[in-house]
């Protein structure tokens, strides 16, 4: 096994991490945290160091990884190369539901879908090209984050819209998150001790969905068409009636891109009460604030009524698993969206809950008829795997 370097361009974060064969070597994330920008690196066995950085550094974030990647090889691997850069896609389009080597076919098949996804499509862009930049001769691979869904039934994945355009345009669900719930997929059985032949996960950062498995495959997911859909999230609407949608182009005169610029920066929590970070909403909350008040009832209601609705795909429900960043740090968060399903099974130990922060474990009374599991997410991992598995396909 190689060198693999992790490119994970979020809405709101870059996060990037160098692999030797397996064993994670360096971390470097970047984070807009709407108090100021951040940067947190950290090499394996060492404690992580933070600073506040310039608006510039975040923009221009690639630069400094690869100075530190080159560093970091010369020092400690002993001038190894780079065999692989692996880069998360997020985009809408059956040509992007699978892994991929990027060359300047898939590049310009990247750039015709900016507009269907512009808090992700662009930042890839330019991180794609910055790596090309830094690391011309290395070989380039796209995760993509809708691989996960590829296999879901077709009542999960159609719309109810005429079949010549489902078919010429390529209009179906085609979910993301797909390798959050992959790394949870592959890591709940040392966890649990078992693999659950039902299992809803929910993935809560800045960017949420709902996802059900059944054996290890995805069946359902909330998010659709593009990464704005499904549920409220940061500054994402999530699903909302296409009546009013087409009500708010007709009374503010919208073209399309205004349209989908609004409901991916005027939605969610953004549009609810003008803050789209849920730590400060839970502040704001717990000062008796009736606006993130709000904000976090329809969020949670949201959460309640997906898991609710996606049981149905699995015929019941055995485990139920909270990820990534929001659901790891909050118990107060996960007390809010797990309230409302004691109906399932869904029995919630409170100073189980209260006691885990930031770490993984089980949450639910010992006879919860659902046993609830806090995981961190392991995105970076199920890249760097991607990426071994294109070095191994030369061999």
């Amino acid at each position: 096994m190689g060198t693999t370097l992790v490119v994970n361009p979020g809405s709101s974060s870059r996060k990037y991490a160098l692999y030797d064969g397996r064993e994670l070597a360096l971390e470097v994330r970047f984070e807009d945290t709407n108090t100021g920008f951040e940067m947190c690196s950290q090499v394996s066995g060492t404690q992580q160091i933070c600073e506040s950085i310039k608006e510039s550094d975040f923009k221009s974030a690639f630069a400094k990884v690869a100075e530190e990647t080159k560093n970091y090889l010369q020092r400690e691997l002993m001038g190894k190369k780079l065999d692989a850069i692996v880069v998360r896609v997020v985009s809408p389009g059956t040509f992007f539901q699978k892994h991929a080597l990027i060359d300047d076919t898939y590049l310009a098949e990247l750039k015709k879908r900016e507009s269907t996804a512009p808090l992700h499509i662009p930042t890839i862009v330019r991180e794609i090209e910055s790596v090309k930049k830094f690391f011309p001769d290395v070989r380039l691979v796209a995760a993509s984050d809708s691989a996960f869904h590829s296999e879901m039934p077709p009542q999960a994945r159609e719309f109810s819209i005429a079949v010549e355009d489902v078919n010429s345009l390529d209009i179906h669900r085609f979910g993301y998150h797909g390798l959050s719930v992959a790394s949870v997929v592959r890591r709940i059985h040392p966890l649990i001790g078992q693999d659950p032949e039902r299992m809803i996960v929910c993935h809560i950062g800045n960017g949420t969905s709902v996802t059900a498995v059944k054996n290890g495959k995805s069946v359902e997911t909330t998010m659709g068409f593009a990464p704005a859909t499904g549920l409220p999230m940061g500054s994402r609407a999530g699903d909302i009636d296409n009546a009013a949608l087409l009500e708010l182009i007709r009374k503010k005169n919208f073209r399309p891109i205004d349209a989908e610029m609004y409901i991916n920066t005027k939605g969610g929590f953004a549009g609810m009460a003008k803050e789209s970070d849920i730590r400060r909403l839970l502040d704001r909350r717990s000062q008796n604030d009736a606006t993130a008040t709000r904000a976090l009832d329809v969020f949670a209601y949201h959460v309640q009524k997906s898991v609710a609705a996606l049981t149905v795909a699995l015929g019941g429900l055995d485990v139920l698993v909270l990820t990534a960043t929001a659901s790891v740090r909050s118990s107060e968060l996960r007390s809010l969206v797990l309230r409302g399903l004691s109906h399932l099974g869904v029995d919630v130990s409170k100073d189980r809950n209260d006691l885990l922060i930031g770490k993984e474990g089980v949450i639910s009374v010992r006879n919860s008829a659902v046993k609830i599991v806090v995981m961190k997410t392991d995105e970076m991992g199920e890249m760097a795997l991607v990426g071994d598995r294109f070095n191994s396909s030369d061999k």
